[in-house]
């Protein structure tokens, strides 16, 4: 009777897997699917290696220059979408300084990755004023990509020049560097 019993569940079970669209000789694996999306952030990404700096003069009369100082930022982005030669790397103060001009001068970029570049948008010290001043542009895209993706480092020097006799003291503003892709 044992026997007899196992013999129809064994019947029972091959039906119920033949019913079901599965085959007892071919039951010897089993696949799923997965659809499986790769999402990439867009980046946009600019640090300096300080947060604030001192620039000294050693004279208060007019054209009068102060000390310098050199800010490396670190850039990086997977969506530059500007033309070579448009802007990418603007400054600008929060408000002017009294008689005394902030100048940038945009040193050599360094690439670390990526298959565009940034250049300084003139050889020269750049006046810094309270509207954005373009101090780099993209540059050198590789041959044959897109250009849009950028990391690397570029240095820039600071100096401060007196626009007439300064009195002594201290000014403080802020000086914002900005990143852009357009």
């Amino acid at each position: 009777m044992k026997t007899l019993t196992k013999k129809i569940q064994a019947l029972m079970l091959c039906g119920f897997l033949c019913a079901s669209g599965a085959s007892v000789a071919s039951a010897n694996f089993q696949t799923v699917g997965h659809q499986v999306t790769v999402r990439v952030p867009e980046i946009l990404s600019i640090t300096a290696d300080t947060t604030a700096f001192t620039l000294t003069f050693s004279d208060f009369a007019n054209g009068s220059q102060s000390d310098t100082k050199t800010v490396v930022y670190s850039v990086m982005s997977n969506d530059m979408r500007q033309a070579d030669g448009d802007a990418a790397l603007n400054a600008n103060l929060d408000f002017l300084y009294d008689r005394v001009d902030i100048r940038g001068q945009v040193g050599s970029y360094t690439k670390v990755a990526g298959n565009t570049s940034l250049a300084a948008a003139s050889a020269n010290y750049v006046s810094i004023t309270d509207t954005n001043t373009t101090l780099a542009k993209k540059a050198n895209t590789d041959a044959g990509t897109d250009g849009t993706t950028l990391k690397g480092t570029i240095p820039i020097t600071y100096k401060a020049v007196a626009q007439g006799d300064v009195p002594s003291g201290d000014q403080t503003h802020f000086l914002f560097i900005t990143l852009t892709t357009r």
